[in-house]
């Protein structure tokens, strides 16, 4: 019963002394503090606060003090207190969330991040990109990795649509066998498969990084922040610059 009583919001002390004054009826502070097992000022700082949750009432007999238990039915007064401030905290929350929000918009741009899995979550996520419709961007990629999950006229058709809109691209890929054909507006450099495997596709457009995992588990993750982006972007114009050109158009 103490912790249930514990449980609706009294201490555990609250909850020992209430007990002891339901079993033993009408009591001193130093009765009830023997039986309480605690000494006679932290008896009274229970009954204090029984007294002011309506559990515990006092009454003068002669010159001393007695203390009792009030019906346990009282103990619903807890919970409708307890309800009342509720409701009151949820006013408050009302009131100040505009506020709050308000700061939220205005604060610096927090990092945007989606998860795209298997090949339609791929799909999805190259369409996001055209759907950006940026004026240039970069990627890096493994064309054996990704022909494994798309068929030619798939990997083709994102080209063409990326081509009708005018999508100036930079990429790096690595490939067995034939180059890589190029789609204007494009610029492809291949680089050794041996030397730079990669493990992942990365695609860097705006304040956008679109990382894609094509080889075991396909998966695809989108990152929405301007420095991200920009450190990014910045590795591959590295990259880039050190790497002979394969064609430009």
């Amino acid at each position: 019963m103490v912790k249930k009583l514990i449980d609706l919001g009294l201490t555990a002390k609250e909850a020992e002394v209430y007990l002891v004054l339901l079993k033993s009826g009408d009591s001193t502070a130093d009765q009830l503090a023997k039986l309480a097992k605690l000494n006679r000022s932290t008896a009274y700082v229970q009954i204090k606060q029984l007294a002011e949750f309506g559990l515990v009432s006092t009454f003068k007999r002669g010159k001393k003090t007695f203390f009792a238990a009030e019906s346990p039915t009282n103990l619903l007064l807890i919970l409708e207190n307890k309800h009342q401030q509720i409701e009151v905290q949820k006013n408050e929350v009302v009131q100040l969330v505009p506020e709050l929000l308000k700061l939220y918009g205005s604060s610096i741009d927090r990092p945007a991040v989606r998860v795209f899995e298997g090949k339609e979550g791929l799909v999805s996520m190259r369409n996001s990109i055209l759907e950006a419709n940026p004026k240039i961007m970069q990627v890096a990629f493994s064309f054996d990795a990704m022909s494994k999950i798309f068929n030619t006229e798939e990997m083709m058709g994102f080209s063409l649509k990326r081509s009708k809109r005018n999508i100036y691209t930079q990429g790096l890929y690595t490939k067995t066998g034939d180059d890589v054909p190029v789609v204007p507006p494009q610029q492809l450099k291949r680089i050794s498969l041996e030397e730079y495997p990669f493990g992942a596709d990365v695609y860097v457009y705006g304040d956008t990084v679109s990382l894609a995992s094509t080889k075991d588990q396909i998966v695809g993750i989108t990152i929405t922040n301007a420095d991200i982006a920009k450190t990014v972007k910045t590795l591959f114009d590295i990259a880039w610059n050190s790497t002979k050109s394969q064609e430009q158009i």
